[in-house]
């Protein structure tokens, strides 16, 4: 009797056991289906990559990026007490880029007292020369005499491979009466419609020095097409500008 009794208990065991088996092996089927597949944008280092979402089958990894290069930073007056600022920017990676990255303005009189500060933030395209733009800065009383740019947040480069812009001028004009006014057509050479064109004007003297800038946006240029920027200032200039230079950029860290 006892001998049938730890058959069963056996038997019991061997089924349990089994169906154990069997519902865990599902469990862990579906487990495997439900489970996010590694990618290079899963925010872990996984799939053999040399670094979280970068390297094996991802996008390269950012290594040692050259610092940004302040070309020049300049402040011009737009009225009594309000003033523009500028400053011609470089980005030396050829491959790299940042979705976005803060600026400071630091504005002074001729007696080094900081009279000013303005803040903005805007993105960085690979190997990009490109001039920052800030206006309506107001000093009061004070007379600005010269600016500086500080650049910060530049920790999250991102690599985004070799990229040139497809907008070049083709053409330009500029008036200094009644008022100082230039028109640059832009034209689109790819075989694709750009979006949110920004596009800033420099005027440069006889000695490359810069004396006026300004900005402007264009909303859409269709593929291989174009479409005139216009850039004008309030007053004439005592001595009219001799040559000019149009700084064109697309948001491409997107």
């Amino acid at each position: 009797m006892m001998a049938i009794l730890d058959w069963r208990a056996k038997k019991k065991l061997h089924f349990f056991l089994l169906a154990l088996i069997v519902v865990g092996g599902a469990v862990l089927f579906l487990l495997y289906l439900s489970w996010p597949k590694a990618t290079c944008s899963d925010g872990r280092q996984n799939q053999q990559e040399d670094g979280v979402d970068c390297g094996g089958p991802c996008v390269p990894c950012v290594v040692n990026p050259k610092d940004v290069v302040v070309l020049w930073s300049r402040v011009f007056k737009t009225s009594e007490g309000v003033y523009d600022a500028a400053a011609l920017v470089e980005n030396p990676n050829l491959f790299y880029g940042l979705p976005f990255f803060k600026y400071t303005f630091k504005i002074y009189d001729s007696d080094n007292v900081l009279v000013a500060v303005k803040e903005g933030q805007t993105f960085l395209n690979p190997h990009d020369k490109f001039l920052i733009f800030a206006n309506d800065i107001k000093t009061g009383q004070r007379q600005a005499a010269r600016s500086f740019v500080e650049i910060e947040n530049l920790s999250v480069w991102k690599y985004l491979g070799e990229s040139k812009s497809t907008i070049v001028i083709s053409e330009k004009s500029f008036s200094n009466t009644p008022f100082p006014f230039l028109r640059a057509r832009l034209l689109n050479q790819s075989p694709f419609s750009i979006k949110e064109i920004q596009a800033a004007a420099v005027l440069y003297d006889e000695n490359e020095n810069a004396v006026a800038v300004s900005s402007t946006k264009l909303d859409f240029i269709e593929a291989e097409g174009s479409q005139d920027a216009f850039f004008t200032w309030s007053y004439p200039f005592a001595v009219e500008p001799v040559s000019n230079k149009i700084f064109t950029r697309v948001d491409l860290t997107n």
